[in-house]
Formats: C-alpha cells, structure tokens, sequence
C-alpha cells in the first residue's frame, strides 16, 4: 500500500524498498504485478492499465564497449518510460549499483543521466536495495532527495509461518514430498535458530523447507534404487509414498546450510562430566560449574544473543586448557571445534588489525589474507579459546567486550562475525598470587578459600577493566596442584601415553595398559616419579613430559626387549 501511494503521487513517484536481505523487497513488487493481472480493485484503482517492467542494470551496461552507447540505451529507456501513453513503472532491482563504486566506475553514469528525469516527475520508479546499501546509495543529497523510501521490516513468526502455509502446495508438487501442519511453526523457529548471520524471515525459513524438503527426495531416490536389489525395502516406500518432514531433518539440514556437516551438535553434559571427573584431577568447583552451565544450554528455553563464556584464572598447568578442550568434544562433537587464540601474540595496540583487518586506506586493507575468526562465519558453532589472556593489550581486551555483551562484532572489511553460538572461554594467569593465600589462624587447615566473584574481581582489577571482568558469565579459580593430586596426573598421563604407544608400535608389548586414577598414590612407581618431577610453581604441566621421558628411557635401556613391565 505504501509503494502504490508513493507511485501516485505527484511529485516524486519514485519509490526506494529499503529492508534487511531476505525480508520479501522483490517480492512486493511481483506482487504488485500479480494484483494488477488479477484486477485487484485497489491496485488496479491506482495503476490502471500500467505495465511494470524490469530494468536489469547489467544489460544496459553489457556491449557498451565505446563512447556514447550506454548513454544511448539509457536515453532510449527513459523515453519510453516517460511517454504517458506508455503506462510503464520501472523496476529496478539492487538499484544502489548505480552509483557505482571505485572498481567500477562505468555505473556512476546512470546515476547522473536518471537524475533528471527522476527529478520531473515523468517517470516512475521503484527502486530495492538493503538497509546498508541504501546508505551509500542516498549519500548524495541530490539524488536521494527524488525518492520516498519504503521501508520493509522483517516480518514476525506469525507472518513467516502464514507465509509458508500459501506457498506449501507448490514446494509440495515440486518435491513430491510432504510438509505437515504442525512441522511448520516448528521449521520458523528452526530456521531462526541456525539461520546465518545477516539472513532474515521469511527468506531463511523458506531456503530451509526448501533444503530439507530436496535432501528427503535425494534419499528417497537412493532408497527406490536400494529398493531394487533389496525388494524388502519395498514395503518402506508402499506404507509411505511421499517422504513426510520431520523436525529432525529439518535440524539436519539446517545445520548442512550453516555448517556443512549435517552431524547433530547435542550439549552432553553427562559425557562431559564423565570424562572431566576422569582426565581432569581436582578443580571441583570448575568443573561443577562448567558442567552446569552447558547443562543450561542444552535446555534451549531462550534465543541466545550473546556467547556463554567463561574466564578460568588460576596457575599455569592446573587444566584451564585442558578443560577447553574437554568442553569442545562434549558439546560440539569434535575437538576440530576448537578456535585456539594466544592472546600473547597481540600484545601491542596495531596487533588489532590482525584481528578485524586494516582500516580501509591502510597497508593490508585489501589484503585476502585469513583472519582468526573467519572460521566462524563457516561455523559458528565452536569453542573459542582466548589463552593468557591477560598479555594482550588493552585495546585487543576490549574488543572483546562487544563480542562478549552483544554476539557481535564487525571488522574493518565489513563484515559482521558472529559470537552468539560459541562458547568463549578465556584463561589467565593473572590474580594467582592472592588466589593462592591459605588462611592463617586458629582452627585453620591450612587450606585455601573458595573465592566469590566479587573476590575474584577485586585480584584481577590490576590486568582487566571491571567492565570487562562483568561481561563474563562465570569467572573461576583453578586452585595450585598438590602433590597426591600430581600423583593422579601422571597416572592419567600414563593412561593415555601407554595407548598410544601400543597403538603406534605394535611389535611391543607395554604392561599394564590401563591403572586405576584413585589407586595411583599407592603405586611405588608413579609415587617415585611424582618426588623427582613435582615442583608447586609448574603445578601438573611436567606430567605428560614424566611419563613421556620415563617410556622412552625405559625403551633406549633395554633396546633388545618387546614386552615391557612399566609399574
């Protein structure tokens, strides 16, 4: 209704659809062109006997090699427009390439030649561009000042969900496939949830069904053909002739769009538990937390904007990145998930640029060139690992505190990454000196305090902004290694390492393979190692290197052996 007004007006009937990509811009306008076949009696009240007609941009410019023809095409096109006895509205779609750009200047002469006759009124225009577009393409004021912007918001899940509804028997015919009334609502929330960054309704939703909907004809091919050298697959397709939706595939799929991998992405926080209490010695309370928060995310009762995030403070080699580690296997599936980041490279104010970009203008500003968190936009759902975090300069931790409050941030190279998927996780070293004070006084153990947040804020004060500290969801102590809890380490590294090696060199023999964590401080062995390798300022990183030194040596000794007895 908004475009027929403006198209009617007197003055300046140009009309300029400005919304979000995907919202439905291109759409209005057929629908516009469908109202006026139809004899919509509005429509048809306002625009009676006009002809809409397409303006592709890319044709007037293509084989207009010498001097004078593109202006000669454009002219030829504006006459006919503008003839009253013709009825003809022009569409012109991604209109803003107009005003062409510094790479391709030969656009910036239609701007200049459309000015005119926009500017009398003989012609009629709708324009459709995005919002970020648009800003450009009304810079000058000039041009801008011949249109009546429309804009086009996105439309709610009511909407998308109506929407789909009409369009349903079309996919279906297309398909041969089945969409049930009650998948519907559930594939707009689907599409929402594993939408791109910069995709909006109805678009995303529609791309999904319409996915899914050829994903489920792909099997259902390959089942017919499976059916034929197995006939007892035939009773799956007789009992059900049209492939029916499922919110499962429609998950699957939205995944294979946004990631690539159709592999399903459930936060196990029982697995993770399970393997925490088993490669992670002590840090009760870390690991408590941790488990509990993806616990909370697995529920899925809201829309998250923002990351889940955590910043784990405490020692070097108490398991900070371990449990990274450990949190990116459980929750995404693959340890491939992991964005490892060392915060020590990006120790000065210019080292920024490594992360978003030059600015334009500068050295490397048109550079190719992969930054850390282009992975991202491939898949956004990873763990990003922020390691010493406290080494990088003010300027990079503060960058971060976008990311951490509102899901996003943008680069220099225009480009918007998206946080809100990911789990961020940060680790320091920073604050350790009054983590590690023990009580002193009367009826005290000795043992060191469990720290508030507001505690843990107050010692990392000196290395973070308290803005900072406040954006992150959860902040942990990792509390220093003792000795029996060193002792576990090396049995856990054991475990591990003596896998390996039987995996890698099967010519030897190694006994025991596996040895009981909680039985490890009875073992002469691993009780000798521990003295000999235990230090409090290395905590449990001498561990794996132990174990390691301690198979090796017992190899190179003996090199004419191929059972070993290591314990």
């Amino acid at each position: 209704m908004q475009v027929l007004s403006v198209l009617a007006s007197k003055k300046k009937p140009n009309a300029l659809l400005t919304g979000p990509a995907g919202v439905g811009k291109t759409q209005i306008v057929e629908e516009i062109a469908r109202r006026l076949v139809n004899g919509d009696p509005i429509v048809d009240g306002m625009l009676k006997g006009v002809t809409l007609c397409e303006l592709p941009l890319g044709k007037i410019v293509s084989g207009s090699s010498f001097v004078g023809q593109l202006e000669e095409k454009l002219y030829q096109v504006i006459d006919f427009a503008s003839k009253p006895k013709n009825k003809v509205v022009l569409f012109i779609d991604e209109i803003h390439q107009i005003m062409g750009s510094e790479t391709n200047p030969t656009y910036n002469k239609l701007a200049q030649i459309l000015k005119p006759a926009l500017g009398r009124g003989q012609l009629r225009v709708i324009g459709a561009t995005t919002t970020q577009e648009a800003t450009t393409f009304l810079s000058d004021p000039a041009f801008s000042r011949r249109w009546s912007e429309v804009q086009v918001p996105e439309l709610s899940q009511e909407q998308t969900t109506e929407i789909v509804l009409n369009i349903r028997d079309a996919f279906q015919k297309h398909h041969n496939v089945l969409l049930p009334d009650n998948v519907i609502e559930q594939a707009v929330m689907i599409g929402d949830e594993f939408k791109r960054y910069g995709s909006h309704r109805p678009d995303s939703t529609i791309t999904l069904i319409d996915k899914t909907m050829a994903d489920a004809r792909i099997k259902r091919i390959k089942l017919q053909e499976e059916a034929k050298v197995n006939p007892q697959m035939q009773h799956i397709i007789t009992a059900q002739p049209r492939p029916i939706i499922s919110v499962k595939q429609l998950k699957q799929s939205a995944l294979s769009l946004l990631t690539g991998d159709e592999k399903m992405y459930e936060q196990n926080a029982d697995l993770l538990e399970a393997t925490l209490d088993s490669q992670i010695i002590g840090q009760e309370k870390a690991k408590t937390a941790v488990v509990d928060a993806v616990k909370r995310l697995g529920l899925r009762l809201t829309k998250r904007s923002k990351p889940v995030s955590f910043l784990f403070a405490g020692p070097s080699g108490t398991g900070k990145t371990e449990i990274a580690k450990q949190i990116t296997e459980a929750v995404f599936g693959s340890k491939e998930r992991l964005v490892n980041i060392n915060m020590s490279e990006y120790s000065n104010p210019t080292s920024m640029n490594r992360i978003i970009g030059s600015p334009a203008g500068y050295v490397g500003s048109d550079s190719k060139q992969e930054l850390p968190f282009d992975t991202l936009e491939n898949n956004p759902y990873q763990v990003v690992l922020l390691d010493e975090f406290e080494k990088a300069h003010s300027d990079v931790q503060r960058f971060f505190m976008q990311a951490l409050d509102e899901g996003v941030v943008k680069t220099n190279r225009s480009k918007e990454i998206d946080f809100s998927r990911t789990i961020v996780i940060a680790t320091t070293n920073a604050g350790v000196i009054d983590m590690s004070k023990r009580t002193v006084g009367f009826n005290q153990d000795g043992e060191i305090p469990e720290h508030s947040t507001d505690d843990m804020i107050r010692m990392l004060q000196s290395s973070f902004d308290t803005e900072l500290l406040n954006r992150f969801e959860k902040l942990i102590a990792f509390t220093p290694i003792q000795k029996e809890d060193y002792t576990k380490i090396l049995a856990v590294k054991y475990n591990k390492l003596v896998e390996e090696a039987q995996a890698n060199r099967k010519d030897l023999s190694f006994s025991p393979i596996h040895i009981d964590i909680d039985q490890a401080s009875a073992n002469d062995k691993l009780c000798e190692l521990a003295e000999l390798s235990y230090t409090p300022a290395s905590n449990g990183r001498p561990a794996e290197r132990t174990i390691r030194e301690y198979l090796e040596n017992t190899i190179i000794d003996n090199p004419n052996d191929t059972q070993f007895d290591l314990l």
